[in-house]
């Protein structure tokens, strides 16, 4: 999503005189007991294939779905859906974030989220991917996160120059139609979530953290070396635990 804070759960972050300060998603797409609260708005995105071809990466994030349980840090990040797994291509509008250059440009402030959502599907309806088309190869990003980073992704790089090629030229023709431009729009990283962290974790529970999202990364490549995507899709969303698809974009 536009304006969405992305990375990896784990750490504690320190505020004036050693206070703990809540993630960052707290209040905005998860409640501080951890159940998710409303996030109405749209994306442009890839679910994974949950059958058929290439539905091999999204059996191997149900095994570390399978695997989440077993860890006590787990109490603290609530866990999305299989079913909503997928690969932001390029944020969209949300309801909480109506202010330029992330609300569509040329688009009153105020416009109902369901007139947004209406306008963008007019726009994409239009939009073709040219030479942009899919597939899009990526895989597994083995480098230890950033400590400021918070919910539970699996973080994607490219797997071949073709595909960095096409999904960065992608963004910025989208940035384009759509008239929204986030402030990493250049730097934008790939990625799967799989949580949001809704509690801090103490030290020990960042250290076990760490080692699981090793382990699961490492498991994920060695049985998925290339995840491989499909067409782009319009979503609308009323919360992060599903992404409605209106069309796929062509």
């Amino acid at each position: 999503m536009g304006g969405a804070a992305l990375g990896l759960a784990g750490f504690v972050t320190k505020g004036v005189a050693g206070q703990t300060i809540r993630p960052p998603d707290v209040g905005r797409k998860f409640a501080v007991d951890g159940r998710v609260i409303p996030f109405v708005g749209n994306t442009i995105i890839c679910h994974l294939p949950q059958q058929g071809e290439h539905s091999e990466a999204f059996d191997a994030l149900l095994d570390i779905y399978r695997d989440m349980p077993a860890e006590g840090w787990i109490r603290k990040v609530t866990a999305t859906p299989p079913s909503s797994y997928h690969m932001t291509v390029f944020g969209g509008a949300d309801d909480k974030e109506r202010h330029y250059p992330l609300w569509p440009a040329g688009m009153p402030l105020d416009l109902p989220m369901e007139r947004c959502n209406q306008i963008l599907a007019e726009r994409l309806k239009g939009f073709r991917l040219g030479a942009d088309v899919p597939p899009y190869r990526m895989r597994v990003n083995l480098e230890e996160p950033p400590a400021q980073e918070t919910p539970l992704t699996i973080r994607l790089l490219p797997a071949d120059a073709s595909t960095e090629h096409r999904l960065r030229h992608l963004r910025d023709q989208l940035s384009i139609v759509t008239g929204i431009r986030d402030i990493d729009h250049d730097t934008y990283r790939f990625h799967i979530t799989l949580g949001y962290q809704f509690q801090p974790l103490t030290d020990e529970e960042h250290q076990a953290y760490r080692a699981a999202l090793a382990r699961w990364k490492a498991d994920l490549v060695r049985k998925v070396p290339i995840i491989t995507l499909g067409p782009p899709e319009y979503c609308v969303l009323e919360d992060m635990f599903a992404f409605k698809r209106q069309f796929y974009l062509r």
